[in-house]
């Protein structure tokens, strides 16, 4: 190639080069023709010397801030449309890896894959279901605290509430009853003591006593709590002679445990329960009172109630 020509592509990109700057200085305006522009608009006694180039300056920035909005706009455009093709690349290749290379994560087989990520997903969501349910117990406690307290608030003043069981004609002393005629009702529940039993569970000194109820819904969707020694002094006893022996076990339908026991009810079908007192002296055959701590969780009521049996036999073991 000879210095003193050009070939064909050459002056072909010289021509193009030239005809770009013939358009760019086409557009352009210049110094002497802006100024009498200005003269004639009456302008021209405040130019300074400075104007044009910061009026350039100014033009040069928008025009830059401009190009990088458009290669903003057009990179996030990008992104949005090669993100399901990202995806879907990302899915096939997990799926020929496992096919093909079982042995780089670890797996045997799709299935074996698709139980752990099952087994990961169920320990993720089960951590933060477990705080919760322990957050409504304590909300439920809190509530049925601030609702009992309520309650004495307002029958600060009023009557000892007696219940049918306890009334008694006249001032003759109180004989003991057969249990099985003994039953309150409260809130909706119905608690019939069917009997006080001594158990076999018996020492040199001491006895325990199993009283058994049957406890009724006469209402529907009904949630009773029924307490042997729980927290905040829920807690069922028996009095005799100004002793006082508290529940030592409660059983609620099939559930039993030594604090509480909470089970569904369902309207009018009666549930059994089985209060056991241990350590009871073995002179005590009669018992004053018998006294229940339960708590109720219905779309009626929330709260405790506490049910009372007076003057009770306590028969001997069969």
């Amino acid at each position: 190639m000879f210095k003193n020509s050009l070939s064909e592509e050459q002056f072909q990109a010289l021509v193009e080069r030239l005809s770009k700057r013939k358009n760019d200085l086409e557009g352009r305006i210049t110094i002497e023709t802006v100024k009498d522009s200005l003269k004639e608009l009456g302008l021209s006694g405040l130019l300074r010397e400075n104007d044009i180039d910061e009026v350039c300056k100014q033009m040069n920035r928008e025009l830059r801030m401009r190009q990088w909005t458009n290669y903003f706009k057009f990179a996030l455009i990008l992104m949005i449309l090669t993100a399901p093709l990202a995806a879907f690349g990302g899915y096939k290749l997990r799926e020929v890896i496992v096919a093909n290379f079982t042995q780089l994560v670890g797996l045997t087989n799709v299935e074996d894959l698709e139980s752990k990520e099952l087994s990961i997903l169920v320990k993720n969501i089960q951590e933060p279901v477990n705080s919760l349910e322990t957050d409504n117990d304590k909300l439920e406690e809190i509530i049925q605290d601030l609702k009992t307290e309520n309650e004495t608030l307002k029958n600060l003043g009023k009557p000892y509430p007696i219940s049918q069981g306890t009334r008694n004609s006249g001032i003759t002393e109180p004989t003991p009853t057969p249990v099985s005629s003994q039953s309150v009702e409260q809130e909706g529940i119905i608690y019939e003591l069917k009997s006080c039993q001594k158990s076999s569970n018996v020492n040199s000194s001491t006895q325990s006593l199993r009283c058994t109820l049957l406890i009724t819904s006469t209402k529907k969707n009904v949630k009773l709590t029924l307490y042997s020694n729980g927290v905040h002094e829920r807690r069922s006893r028996i009095i005799e002679q100004g002793k006082e022996y508290l529940a030592t076990k409660v059983k609620f339908g099939t559930y039993s445990n030594k604090y509480q026991v909470r089970n569904s009810l369902i309207k009018d079908i009666p549930i059994e329960a089985i209060i056991t007192f241990d350590g009871v002296p073995l002179d005590v055959n009669q018992i004053d009172v018998l006294q229940l701590t339960t708590s109720l969780y219905s779309s009626y009521y929330h709260g405790l109630i506490n049910p009372e049996f007076r003057d009770l036999s306590v028969t001997p073991k069969e």
